[in-house]
Parts: structure tokens; C-alpha cells; sequence
């Protein structure tokens, strides 16, 4: 079950650092990313969907395994997605800055030309990862309910009464024959 909260925490990251990014150099420069080396952004898009649908299949999956209710505040929530997207976004800058993508490689360079807009957008950005959050625990906690409401079909048939005495030798008077002699027998003559 922890797995499937991870995968749907690692999309959603994985979605909020795609359009930080992007609203970004939409926001600074005016949407000429692409231009200044960001095409590959755009192929980033089928395994983003991919981790959403992974993410919906999650909640899913612990809302019918029934996962624990336990959830941190709100205004942490925002904290760290916010700090982890703000990471995500300047580390992905430093790493276009070594590889020739036309950046340099430095702090300064992350922040310039615009780039301070990235943490305001940070903060918006892991504002709504955390209710995004909230929302679908709510999801899981109802699909829980629900599941905890239909029966189950897959247990055993209910039985009333005392069982019945078995026919037949007991175990106590036969050890041979039901393997439970405290020596084997001995060996056969050759």
C-alpha cells in the first residue's frame, strides 16, 4: 500500500515540476522555450499521462485496500511540495546548463532572465499538489467506505452447529498407519 502512495506522489511531482517549468519560460520569456533548447519538454508529455493514469490507479488500489487516514497539515503539504518542485526545477536548470542546451551553469544563471519566477509558481504550484492530495484521499476514503459496505463473496459458507464425529480409527490407536510411531518400524529382512 506504500507503494501505491508513492507512485501517486511521484506523479504528482512529476506533473507539477513538468508545468512549473513550463509556466515558467511561458511566464519570463515569453514562450519562446523552445527555442532556447527546451523541445524536449514536449516529449515528456506520454510518460506525464502515463504516471497521472498510475496515479489515479493508486488511489484507486488503496481506497479498496482500505489505507490508513493518517494525513499531515496542509500548510506542511505545501511546504515540502513546494521546497521539492523548487529543487526539481533548479537541478533540471543546472543539468541544461552542462549539457549545451544555450544556458550556463550556475545559480545565477537559474535566476536570471526571469527565472526568480519560479519559486511564486513553486509555491502556487505545490499549493495545489497538496490539495490535489487531499483530494483524492477523500477519493480513497470513500471508495473505502464503499468497499467495507459490499460483502464479500469470497469467504467461506457459514457453518451452524457442532461438527460431527468422525467415523472411522482414531489417530491414537493407529500411529502406524497415520505416520505417527515415535521409531520407524524396523528394517525388512534382505
Amino acid at each position: 500500500m506504500r507503494t501505491a502512495h508513492r507512485v501517486r506522489l511521484a506523479a504528482i511531482l512529476a506533473l507539477g515540476a513538468f508545468a512549473l517549468h513550463q509556466l515558467r519560460y511561458l511566464i519570463a520569456s515569453g514562450g519562446t522555450s523552445a527555442a532556447e533548447g527546451h523541445r524536449y519538454m514536449g516529449d515528456l508529455l506520454p510518460p506525464l499521462s502515463v504516471l497521472v493514469l498510475a496515479a489515479l490507479l493508486a488511489t484507486l488500489l488503496r481506497g479498496t485496500e482500505g489505507a490508513s487516514r493518517a494525513r499531515a497539515p496542509l500548510a506542511r503539504r505545501v511546504a515540502v511540495f513546494a521546497g521539492s518542485l523548487l529543487a526539481i526545477y533548479v537541478g533540471q536548470e543546472l543539468l541544461e546548463g552542462l549539457i549545451p542546451a544555450g544556458h550556463s551553469a550556475s545559480l545565477i544563471a537559474v535566476l536570471a532572465d526571469g527565472g526568480w519566477v519560479a519559486l511564486p509558481l513553486a509555491v502556487a504550484i505545490g499549493a495545489l499538489a497538496a490539495l490535489l492530495v487531499r483530494l483524492l484521499e477523500g477519493v480513497e476514503g470513500a471508495i473505502a467506505v464503499v468497499h467495507a459496505e459490499r460483502p464479500l463473496r469470497s469467504r467461506a459458507p457459514a457453518i451452524r452447529g457442532r461438527a460431527l464425529r468422525a467415523r472411522g480409527t482414531s489417530l491414537l490407536s493407529a500411529p502406524l498407519a497415520s505416520g505417527l510411531a515415535r521409531r520407524p518400524p524396523p528394517p525388512a529382512p534382505a
